[in-house]
């Protein structure tokens, strides 16, 4: 097996401001992994069991023509410990070391096999990261019915979005070796050997650059100052937004996470509400977070919170120095954030409007129009930031970090800013239809590990078309109490249904 082992060559290129500090995360084990999970429907001919080999070849030889489409899934990382960290280019990996096959005999186990591999998974730390790219698949496969597969990665190499696009890219291959008798790429057949693909060779201008390279950010003197500010300004001044409630600690690092599944009827109705209050799914669930935390946590005076957007949308593509490059169908790290921040004024008056009872059924009416307010202005800031282009864009200011390791480590004696954040990869299965007795999407889920420094809570949205919404949030065991993680998905998934009903 030694002989099986990729080896790193050499070195790609250094890593762009928003790969540092996801690196600098990992290194010092304030974040572990990501999971965009998708639950497939299969050709019928596939889903008996004497097929169960042909079954795996096809699987493994789809996720083969990702590996190769995808060059930020066959690099490897050095210089994690320093200020100057690097991707490099490897000459061949061992699928065995990336992808899981557990085979259920008994489909009545598959929710407890579920989430026990999720937690597995979500909190396990990635090993060799100079010759094993950071990425894992775990496929739980119930026989005669469908495969769960768990695209798992570390964040340095890509991605949310990315982990959406896996799955979009799987999908079509899937369904192209349905209809097409393609050569194997590699031979998977036998359990027992390695499962060598040898890697292409990689050069600068093959990695999809990082957005500092690929285009400028340019920043005025007022944006730089305020966001300077906000970095270093004195600890002693007044910090109200501030998650005091959720302090920061580095251990004990453990996940956990809750969710929930809203019916595409519902969702359809939910969706038409939110245009009809000129607000986005995503805007929604910023306000009713705003509101389910403005009553579980008394002590609490305001709050911040966060929005990861794609970048792909205003990234150039097909560069002179990059013509290949589409940022659409990369899996790299293009990804920027809005944050939002509510003040004292607007909780207080949250709470004045909120019924006595601590999970009410249904919103009062004054509460409602402060939900939908806020709902349209968190979409309305989304929407400046992407109308702004590279402009005034936070990553202009990651880039004067010198040593993430060090930023991040300082962290650690700070107050924790965020109380949470909301992140919505959209909609699957829509673009890439699926044909008749071939492969499908029947459900997607998002969960992020715990994230020591940040947002306290991560609630994560994601939706396969004509099926259903999965709502994931997800906390650090011991930081943030097990009730309030309870008491926001519950009244998330209370207000949504009523939302959706008052729509019938």
């Amino acid at each position: 097996m030694a002989a099986a082992r990729s080896h790193a060559s050499s070195k790609i290129r250094g890593m762009g401001c928003h790969e540092a500090y996801q690196l600098a995360m990992h290194t010092l084990d304030m974040y572990r992994g990501t999971i965009v999970t998708c639950r497939y429907s299969l050709p019928a001919a596939l889903s008996r069991p004497e097929a169960l080999a042909t079954l795996k070849a096809k699987f493994c030889d789809a996720l083969v023509r990702i590996v190769l489409d995808q060059p930020h899934l066959q690099v490897g990382i050095i210089g994690e410990k320093t200020k100057n960290p690097a991707f490099v280019s490897l000459d061949r990996l061992d699928l065995q070391n990336h992808v899981q096959w557990i085979t259920l005999d008994d489909a009545s186990h598959f929710r407890q096999r579920y989430f026990e591999t999720i937690h597995t998974e979500l909190d396990a730390k990635y090993t060799n990261i100079s010759t094993q790219p950071g990425w894992r698949v775990v496929v739980l496969h119930k026989f005669g019915a469908e495969l769960e597969v768990l695209y798992v990665w570390n964040h340095t190499h890509h991605d949310g979005s990315s982990g959406r696009l896996f799955h979009v890219h799987l999908l079509r291959y899937l369904n192209e070796m349905a209809r097409q008798d393609k050569e194997p790429i590699v031979d998977v057949q036998d359990d027992s050997s390695p499962w060598i693909l040898d890697l292409p060779a990689m050069t600068a201008n093959k990695l999809p650059p990082n957005p500092e390279i690929l285009t400028s950010w340019p920043m005025s003197p007022g944006f730089a100052f305020r966001e300077l500010w906000n970095e270093f300004k004195p600890a002693f001044l007044p910090r109200d937004t501030h998650a005091h409630w959720a302090p920061i600690r580095a251990t004990p690092y453990k996940t956990r996470f809750l969710n929930f599944t809203l019916d595409t009827q519902l969702v359809s109705k939910v969706v038409a509400a939110c245009r009809l209050h000129n607000t986005t799914l995503t805007g929604l669930l910023q306000s009713l977070v705003l509101i389910s935390l403005s009553s579980a946590l008394p002590s609490a005076r305001g709050f911040a919170s966060r929005t990861p957007y794609d970048l792909r949308h205003i990234l150039p593509s097909h560069t002179k120095k990059y013509p290949h490059l589409d940022p659409k169908s990369s899996m790299c790290n293009y990804v920027s954030v809005v944050d939002s921040v509510f003040p004292p004024a607007l909780v207080t008056a949250i709470r004045s409007h909120m019924p006595p009872s601590t999970t009410p059924q249904h919103l009062p009416a004054q509460l409602m129009d402060t939900v939908w307010s806020t709902a349209a202005a968190v979409r309305n800031a989304i929407k400046t930031r992407l109308a702004s282009g590279m402009h005034n864009d936070i990553i202009a200011i990651m880039k004067l970090c010198p040593d993430w390791n060090a930023h991040q480590r300082g962290e650690l004696r700070r107050a924790r800013f965020f109380s949470w954040l909301v992140t919505n990869l959209g909609v699957l299965g829509g673009e890439e239809g699926t044909e008749e007795g071939g492969w499908g999407l029947r459900r997607a889920e998002l969960i992020l590990s715990a994230e020591t420094p940040s947002a306290a809570l991560s609630v994560s949205v994601v939706t396969v078309a004509k099926r259903e919404m999965c709502v994931t949030c997800s906390w650090q065991e011991g930081v943030v109490e097990e009730g309030v993680g309870e008491q926001l998905m519950g009244d998330l998934e209370r207000w949504m249904t009523d939302i959706g009903a008052s729509m019938a």
